[in-house]
């Protein structure tokens, strides 16, 4: 397979830049940095990491992803459900905070980064929509339902279970409710008022980061720590060493699995952002360039002891509305962060998680839509299905299985859709002249023709089930009627593979021992080939194969019992009808 990619596409976004450029890029950049960097520290708390790894994991990598990326939106960096998803993978494995822990966070974002790489460098991006949408619908949901639990310990001052599954944290939270501290309480609430009250004045003020200062110095001022309220604590300052996570395979095959799932949830959401701003302003964009640099982009944040991170959809959207001009404003909100480790880490000592709680349900609380389940499900059942199942799924189950169960469900629909297409009986509709279901229409057929559609490609999987159903039709209608022709319109078949032509084969031979002759219509130029290295013009008279439904129905008709249709069939199916009697019956 070949690799192909753009070793340094951001070079083309600066062939032309300018001061104007320059101007709207710093100005975005910096902005979605005074997001990201509240954000980031309150989402590495989702993943049950030190509140400072979430800067590690925004430095280089946010500059990485928009160099090596295609879209001058996307800002990268660390996400809620992924930083979520990220935590459920390791549950059982190491403890929370722990190094070990910290350690395979790491090794869990070298691996997301390398499989979509991989992905990316061998341009398979279009893999993505093996994800079904109803599967996203359902967990991003329920996810948001999981970490607004998740962050309630940091908002009522006591530790709950670690745990994904909603029903052990509510249990666990019940039991604890009466420790609730009311002053770490007092601290989320201040930080919520200050978070809305800057929304309603401008989206464009950075509340969250208004927040973190102002409860810090409240935390410091007050000496809230004494009074229960839980701070971030020390910070160490500067630029994280280099970190080599891998240790060996033993470590790779424990969390495989899980990457894989974190990295294809990831790598949907990412492509998703990208896609939707860019189509928005016409910009060309690459799924598998932009997968490269997220894979890259993972890689680099395990370096630094990160954990996985993808592209979010609210910075995303505040560096379009900002009006970045290229993926420099990523860069510049690189560079504020890594001027944030310098300079200003250290003072984070005394910001409270309560603050960083409000951050994270503030972000969420909006992505909580069980409505839309009941939508999809009155769009299209099997979807609305999946959506529920993968929602229950996330309440009930640890949340990579959930989303697991999900793709695997939507897939066995699918699959399962395949092997059991529809085959339809068409007749004319008098009314309209043109060629319907004749079973949901509920009108006539002709006796003396079973004229059938396949209505999905034939395959190893389904060929079996599509042969043995015609010739049953054919045996069923042979009992009641003078049956003379079975016409298979192939129209809906695009492709065939080897099995789905010898068993069609077998059907076509099957069918004219019956005493029933088959004709066949609009084969695909891709499909013909294939029938006639089976030869065939051995078991179909070439006279009988036709290019369209029209020529198949007048050819087919001079070749009929005319003298039963005229005196016996009571049906006008066919303007040929016409030709041998008056119509009796419509």
């Amino acid at each position: 397979m070949e690799i192909r990619f753009d070793p340094l596409p951001i070079r083309h976004w600066l062939k032309d830049y300018n001061a104007s450029k320059l101007r709207d890029d710093l100005i975005a950049g910096l902005t979605v940095a005074a997001v990201l960097v509240p954000q980031s520290m309150a989402y590495a708390l989702l993943a049950r990491m030190p509140a400072i790894h979430g800067l590690y994991a925004s430095f280089l990598a946010v500059a990485v992803a928009a160099i090596f990326g295609s879209s001058r939106f996307l800002a990268t960096g660390p996400v809620a459900m992924t930083a979520l998803l990220s935590a459920s993978v390791l549950y059982g494995i190491a403890e929370p905070g722990s190094e070990k822990w910290i350690h395979l966070m790491a090794l869990l974002a070298f691996l997301v980064g390398i499989i979509r790489l991989s992905i990316g460098l061998f341009r398979l991006g279009s893999i993505v929509d093996l994800i079904s949408p109803a599967v996203i619908t359902g967990f991003v949901s329920a996810g948001a339902i999981v970490i607004a639990l998740s962050q309630l310990e940091h908002l009522l001052g006591f530790r709950t279970a670690k745990s994904t599954i909603v029903v052990e944290v509510l249990l666990d939270i019940l039991k604890k409710i009466h420790l609730t501290n009311p002053y770490t309480l007092l601290v989320g609430f201040i930080s919520f008022l200050i978070i809305y009250v800057s929304r309603r004045i401008h989206p464009l003020i950075p509340g969250a980061l208004i927040a973190v200062f102002s409860t810090s110095f409240l935390a410091y001022f007050y000496n809230l720590h004494e009074k229960g309220v839980a701070l971030v604590g020390d910070v160490p300052q500067g630029i994280p060493s280099f970190y080599l996570p891998v240790n060996g395979l033993e470590e790779i095959s424990t969390v495989f699995v899980g990457a894989l799932v974190v990295a294809f949830f990831g790598l949907m959401e990412a492509v998703a952002i990208a896609k939707r701003l860019a189509n928005q302003v016409g910009d060309k964009w690459d799924v598998n360039q932009e997968l490269i640099g997220q894979g890259l982009a993972n890689i680099v944040s395990a370096f630094f002891k990160g954990f996985p991170i993808g592209g979010s959809f609210s910075r995303s959207a505040l560096n379009f509305q900002l009006g970045a001009k290229t993926p420099m404003a990523s860069v510049f909100t690189s560079i504020a962060v890594g001027l944030t480790l310098l300079f200003i880490a250290p003072y984070f000592k005394y910001l409270p998680k309560a603050t960083l709680a409000v951050i994270v349900m503030m972000a969420v609380i909006n992505l909580i839509r069980p409505w839309e389940i009941y939508r999809l499900y009155k769009v299209n059942k099997e979807d609305g299905i999946v959506a529920a199942v993968t929602f229950v799924g996330v309440l009930v189950l640890e949340l990579w299985i959930a989303l697991l169960l999900g793709i695997i469900l939507a897939l066995g629909i699918f699959v399962y859709k395949t092997m059991y297409p529809r085959i339809v009986i068409l007749t004319r509709n008098p009314a309209s002249n043109t060629f319907v279901n004749a079973q949901r229409e509920n009108l006539p057929e002709c006796p003396q023709i079973l004229y059938v559609r396949p209505n999905m490609s034939i395959y190893f999987g389904n060929a079996e089930y599509v042969g043995e159903y015609i010739v049953n039709l054919v045996k069923k209608r042979k009992e009641s009627t003078p049956l003379k022709y079975v016409l298979v319109d192939m129209e809906a078949v695009n492709y065939m593979d080897a099995s789905g032509a010898q068993n069609f084969m077998k059907m076509v031979d099957e069918i004219q021992k019956l005493g029933v002759k088959v004709s066949l219509a609009n084969i695909g130029c891709d499909i013909y080939p294939l029938m006639e290295r089976l030869n065939i013009d051995k078991l179909v008279d070439a006279n009988l194969i036709f290019d369209s439904k029209g020529q198949s129905i007048g050819e087919l008709f001079s070749r009929l019992d005319h003298e039963y249709c005229a005196k016996e069939c009571p049906y006008v199916v066919f303007r040929e009808c016409l030709t041998v009697k008056q119509p009796v019956k419509l």
